[in-house]
Parts: C-alpha cells; sequence; structure tokens
C-alpha cells in the first residue's frame, strides 16, 4: 500500500479502459471508501448505484457525452434529497457526495482501477433508466475499469499557498 499522498498524486483521470471487468471484493471496497466520507452533521445524504451490466452501461453513455469509451462500470453517485433537505442546507450535501466520490477514486486508484468523474450527462435520463424515485438526484458518473492508458500528471498552480493570510509566504517561497 502506498502512502496517502503517493495515492493523491498518481491519481489520474482515466478515459480509456481495458475490456476486464472488477471483482466483486475490489468493487465493494471501492463504495465502502466512500461511505466513510465526512459528512455535515452526519447526515451522509448519498446514494451510490454500481452500473455492471454492459447494456445499462451503453443506455447511460448515449445520455452522457462526458463518458468517451465504454468502462466497466459506472458508479451512479446520487444526492438523497429527503436528508439533504433536513440539514437546511443544500449545498453542505454537494460537498458530502464530492468527499465521498474522492474517496472513491483514491481507493480505486489504491486497488489498479482507473476512474474519471463525470458531471456531463442528462441526470433526468439517468434517473428514469435506473428507475431513481424522484428524491433521488443523479450527481455525479463515476467511470471505473482498469486502465488502458497512463495519463501523465498536469502541472499545478504554485503561488496558490499562502500563512495567516493572503499575500504572506507561499508555496513558491516568494512575497506575494
Amino acid at each position: 500500500m502506498g502512502s496517502i499522498f503517493e495515492v493523491i498524486k498518481g491519481r489520474r483521470s482515466v478515459r480509456k479502459f481495458q475490456r476486464k471487468a472488477i471483482d466483486d471484493d475490489k468493487m465493494q471496497q471501492i463504495l465502502d471508501a466512500a461511505i466513510w466520507a465526512p459528512s455535515a452533521g452526519n447526515q451522509q445524504p448519498w446514494v451510490f448505484i454500481a452500473v455492471r451490466d454492459p447494456k445499462s452501461i451503453e443506455k447511460i453513455k448515449v445520455v452522457s457525452p462526458g463518458i468517451f469509451d465504454i468502462p466497466a462500470a459506472i458508479i451512479v453517485v446520487c444526492r438523497d434529497m429527503k436528508i439533504a433537505e433536513k440539514t437546511g442546507n443544500l449545498q453542505l450535501s454537494i460537498f458530502d457526495i464530492a468527499m465521498a466520490t474522492q474517496n472513491m477514486l483514491l481507493m480505486a486508484y489504491e486497488l489498479g482501477i482507473g476512474t474519471c468523474p463525470v458531471k456531463s450527462f442528462n441526470q433526468r435520463a439517468v434517473q428514469v433508466l435506473l428507475d431513481l424515485p424522484d428524491h433521488i438526484t443523479p450527481e455525479l458518473l463515476v467511470t471505473i475499469g482498469y486502465p488502458a492508458e497512463k495519463p501523465s500528471p498536469r502541472e499545478r498552480r504554485r503561488g496558490v499557498i499562502f500563512f495567516e493570510r493572503y499575500g504572506q509566504r507561499g508555496d513558491d517561497g516568494e512575497q506575494r
């Protein structure tokens, strides 16, 4: 197992996948990592649907221009609006599902599995395809599979870290 920082730095959005299934144990580990994310007021407003049937994946792909290849699975990250509304701040529930998704992405990478979060999809169509009740809203798709590519890291912005207040010595050592 790599250090957490190695996992964070190594994870990439993978858009091309091998034609290889993900075993149940690994899929369960990825989903379990998601439910251990922080959650405002411990509301846990998330619902995850792991779609592995090739016909269902193909149907979701048709309404998702952000999916470029055929993944082994798609994890549909949903928000339970009944739970989300309890906090009185719907934005907090978006943060919660984002943190849960990040946990999934990192766990998958640790297991040698590639992922790509996708927001470019027709929410209503996915809701219908998966028979989701009205209060369960699909917010994000995560394509998942064994990578057929190894994307290179992109340059990180420098000069964005400050201490105590804006303008004080940042990560590049320069005064602002």
